[in-house]
């Protein structure tokens, strides 16, 4: 049998194989929430192919990077963002993808807060979009983002996904709208809250207290008066812990994140 490359001495790389070679990308599906919305960052490519048509970040892949390293490299040249970490979603390899010439790209994806990007490198600018409101694609990026949605929306159930999107303190009404974003659906509000607070995977942020009206007044030595009764309407001073039922929505909660570990161990998935 016949060698299948030539040796080349002094060359950068000695080896050089007959097969041929495929270019490899990285492309990067980021997702915010914000104005209530799902959105994703897209760029405006500056050069050919599909010149001026949007696209995710992403590029050729340097010999002496990762993956991973190429995606946020690339992601930080063209938008500015550089998320704290990022995961694999897919290889795309579809061979008439890229009309330049044989080229896989694995796609990754991040979920981040809201933040301000601009354009850079080789893409004239950097947006945030609605998911439901996507301009044409370049290359097959429609694909990757329908494969990113897919997960998004697959994750959630098993995974704290969706808190990555909000503060870290919330209302139940905010988990609700951004659950409502992600899936595509709309849930009963009370339906909603008593099977997210049942799930036991939310804290409550601060305590709360039942109306004891010796908690919203300051005290004195004196025995506190008729009106002392009525100052339980006012506002709470600044410091006190706020009135109210422990598990109003209007309360805010934070994830749990020991019982949503312990949820998952336990085979748990959250139905809403």
């Amino acid at each position: 049998m016949g060698k299948n490359y030539a040796y080349v001495p002094g060359a950068e790389f000695p080896f050089q194989y007959k097969y041929e070679h495929m270019g490899v990308t990285t492309d990067c599906v980021i997702f915010t929430y914000e104005d209530r919305k799902l959105k994703v960052l897209l760029v405006r490519r500056g050069a050919e192919p599909y010149k001026g048509e949007w696209a995710f970040p992403g590029g050729f892949l340097r010999m002496d990077e990762t993956a991973e390293q190429g995606a946020l490299r690339e992601l930080r040249e063209e938008t500015a963002l550089w998320p704290s970490s990022i995961g694999q979603l897919g290889v795309f390899s579809d061979i008439d993808r890229d009309p330049r010439e044989r080229v896989i790209t694995i796609a990754w994806y991040a979920l981040v807060k809201p933040s301000e990007v601009v354009g850079g490198d080789d893409a004239d600018e950097a947006a945030w979009f609605p998911v439901d409101d996507i301009p044409p694609l370049a290359f097959d990026h429609g694909q990757i983002l329908k494969a990113a949605l897919e997960k998004l929306r697959r994750d959630i159930h098993f995974q704290p996904v969706g808190f990555d999107l909000l503060d870290d303190e919330f209302t139940i009404p905010d988990l609700q709208r951004l659950y409502e974003a992600i899936l595509g659906v709309e849930f009963d509000r009370r339906n909603f809250q008593r099977k997210i607070l049942a799930s036991g995977i939310l804290e409550e942020a601060e305590p709360v207290i039942e109306n004891d009206f010796l908690s919203q007044i300051h005290f004195s030595k004196s025995r506190p008066t008729t009106s002392a009764f009525f100052a339980m309407e006012e506002p709470v001073p600044e410091g006190m812990p706020r009135k109210g039922r422990q598990g109003r929505p209007g309360n805010l909660f934070r994830l749990n994140r020991k019982r949503y570990e312990e949820m998952k161990e336990d085979g748990g998935k959250l139905e809403f």
